[in-house]
C-alpha cells in the first residue's frame, strides 16, 4: 500500500510538470556519513592490535553517522550562550530553538521537535547551562488544552559532549519510551545532562559531566520540566511527572529526593526504571572496572584533591585520553571494551585499592539514591534478568526505602525474565497507566483528592501469566536500530 501511495505521488508530480530526474542509487552502510580514523599518535599510544583499532574506528564512524546536528562544538545552539547565562537562576529558560528542523532526524511521523537551554547546577552547587530537547504531541492526550509533560531521563549515552541525546537522529532511546510516550499525546522534555551537549559556560570554562552523581541529574530533570514551562507556558502543563532508565532511573529516584527540599511547581512524582542505585557497589559486585571509566572524571570534579593518576592506571589514564579526545559515546566505548575484555591479557584500567578508598565511599554516600526521604509517589521497575544493574541491589535499595519511607508512596515491580533495556517495553502499560493517574490525580479539584494518590510501599512481580512462555519472548536486548532513510526505497 505504501508502495502504491508513492507511485501515485510520482505520477501526479509528473502530470504537474515535476518528474524527477533519474539518479543512480547508492547502497548506503551504517558509517555513511563519517570518515573517522584514529591518528598514528593515538595508535602508537594505545598498543592495540590492528583488529581492535579497526573495529573502534568502524564504532565511532557509526556514532557520527548517527549524529542530526553535526559536532556539538560546531553548533551554534550548543555554543552561543546569552549573557545573563552565568547568573540565571536554576529552572530559568536561557536559550529557545522553538522549531528544530526533523528532516536528519530520525523520529515517528507527527511528532515535532524543540530545543532549549536552560540554567542547572552540579553535585558542587556550580551553576551550568543544559540542553534539553522538548518531543511535542501531535494530539495532546486526552485532548487536553496544554500538552501534559513528562520529564524523560537518559540512561549511560556516554560522558562527552558528543553523548547528547538532543543532536542524535534518534534521540537515543527512540522507541523505548520518548516516542511512545509523544505518540501517547504527551510532551516529552528531555534533559541531555550537563556536561552533554553543551560543552563549556560562557566564561569558557569545561563542563565536566558527573555521571552516575545522580543527586546532579536528578536536578537536571528537575529544572529542566520548569525551565520548559517558562518557555512554553500555553503549550505545556506545569504539572510533570519524572520518568528515566538506567542512569535516567537513577536521576529520576533522586529527582524525587531532591524535591522534598526544592519543591518544584507540578511535580506529580516518579518512575525509575532500572535504576543504578550505587555505581560503587554495583562495581564492586559485578567485579569489573569498565563502568569506573565514565565514573572517574566525575570523581574527580566533585574531589579536585583526588587526581585521575589515583583512580586509574597509566593503561586506564591513557584509554581515557583517547577517548576524551575522540569525544566517543557508547557505541566506541562498548566497543573498545568489549573488544579489550577479550584480549590476552586484559589489561588493568583500574588501581586495585580505589574501591576501597575514602574518595569512592564518599563518593558512594554522596551519590547513592535509596534510604532517604522522597516526594512520592514513585514507580520502580526492575527486571530479573538485568545484566547491567544487580536486580538485588535495586530490591535491597527499596526494602531499605521503605522501611524508613514507607509512607511516601512507592510500588515496586518485578520484571520476570527482563534484562535491562527490555524492561522498559515490557512494562509500557504500567508506566502510561501510572502516568495517566498522576495527571487525572493532578485534575481532581474535589476535596478528598489527596486520596488518590498512593501510600505506602508495594510489591508486585509480572511476566507470571504472560500468554506465552517467557522463553518465548525476546526479553535479552533490543536488537534492531533507526537508520536515516536516503533513498525513497529505504521507506517504501
Amino acid at each position: 500500500m505504501k508502495s502504491f501511495l508513492i507511485t501515485v505521488a510520482l505520477v501526479v508530480a509528473a502530470v504537474n510538470g515535476q518528474a524527477p530526474h533519474l539518479q543512480q542509487l547508492k547502497p548506503q552502510t551504517d558509517t555513511f556519513a563519517s570518515n573517522f580514523e584514529l591518528t598514528k599518535d593515538q595508535i602508537s599510544s594505545l598498543n592495540l592490535s590492528g583488529t581492535v583499532i579497526s573495529n573502534l574506528e568502524i564504532a565511532v564512524r557509526f556514532e557520527q553517522s548517527n549524529w542530526a546536528t553535526g559536532p556539538v562544538l560546531h553548533d551554534p545552539f550548543y555554543t552561543e550562550l546569552p549573557s545573563n547565562t552565568s547568573s540565571a537562576k536554576p529552572g530559568s529558560i536561557l536559550k529557545v530553538e522553538h522549531f528544530t528542523e526533523s528532516a536528519n532526524y530520525t523520529l515517528p511521523p507527527a511528532v515535532a521537535l524543540s530545543r532549549f537551554i536552560y540554567q542547572s547546577k552540579t553535585l558542587n552547587g556550580t551553576l551550568v547551562p543544559v540542553s534539553a530537547y522538548i518531543l511535542w504531541p501531535y494530539l495532546n492526550r486526552n485532548a487536553a488544552k496544554a500538552a501534559p509533560v513528562v520529564s524523560w531521563a537518559h540512561g549511560t549515552s556516554g560522558i562527552y559532549a558528543e553523548c547528547a541525546p538532543s543532536h542524535m537522529r534518534n534521540l537515543f532511546y527512540q522507541y523505548g519510551a520518548p516516542f511512545e510516550l509523544a505518540l501517547a499525546g504527551y510532551a516529552v522534555v528531555a534533559s541531555d545532562f550537563a556536561g552533554l551537549g553543551v560543552a563549556k559556560d560562557i566564561k569558557g570554562n569545561d563542563i565536566v559531566h558527573q555521571y552516575v552523581a545522580s543527586p546532579s541529574t536528578g536536578f537536571d530533570v528537575l529544572y529542566a520540566a520548569q525551565a520548559a514551562h517558562e518557555a512554553f507556558p500555553g503549550e505545556l502543563t506545569k504539572e510533570f511527572v519524572v520518568f528515566g532508565h538506567s542512569q535516567g532511573g537513577a536521576a529520576s529516584w533522586a529527582a524525587a529526593q531532591n524535591q522534598v527540599d526544592a519543591q518544584i511547581p507540578g511535580y506529580l512524582g516518579a518512575i525509575a526504571a532500572a535504576p543504578i542505585t550505587n555505581a560503587i557497589e554495583q562495581s564492586q559486585i559485578y567485579n569489573i572496572d569498565t563502568p569506573l571509566l565514565e565514573i572517574a572524571q566525575a570523581v574527580h570534579s566533585i574531589y579536585p584533591h583526588v587526581p585521575l593518576s589515583d583512580i586509574l592506571t597509566p593503561e586506564g589514564l591513557a584509554f581515557d585520553e583517547i577517548l576524551r579526545n575522540i569525544s566517543s559515546c557508547n557505541s566506541g566505548f562498548s566497543q573498545l571494551f568489549q573488544d579489550l575484555m577479550a584480549s590476552s591479557p586484559k589489561p588493568s584500567l583500574l588501581k586495585d585499592k580505589f574501591l576501597n578508598s575514602t574518595a569512592a565511599n564518599q563518593f558512594a554516600n554522596l551519590t547513592a539514591v535509596g534510604g532517604k526521604a522522597f516526594e512520592g509517589p514513585m514507580l520502580i521497575l526492575q527486571g530479573t534478568n538485568d545484566q547491567a544493574v544487580v536486580p538485588a541491589l535495586t530490591s535491597k535499595t527499596v526494602n531499605r526505602t521503605c522501611e524508613d519511607f514507607g509512607d511516601r508512596g512507592l510500588h515496586y515491580v518485578l520484571v520476570k525474565g527482563s534484562n535491562h533495556f527490555p524492561v522498559l517495553y515490557a512494562t509500557q502499560q504500567l508506566w502510561l497507566t501510572w502516568i495517566d493517574e498522576r495527571f487525572a490525580s493532578a485534575s481532581n479539584t474535589s476535596s478528598d483528592s489527596s486520596k488518590t494518590l498512593p501510600s505506602g510501599c508495594s510489591f508486585e512481580t509480572i511476566g507470571i501469566n504472560s500468554p506465552q512462555p517467557l522463553d518465548h519472548y525476546n526479553l535479552n536486548a533490543v536488537n534492531y536500530f533507526l537508520e536515516l532513510a536516503t533513498s525513497s526505497y529505504e521507506a517504501a
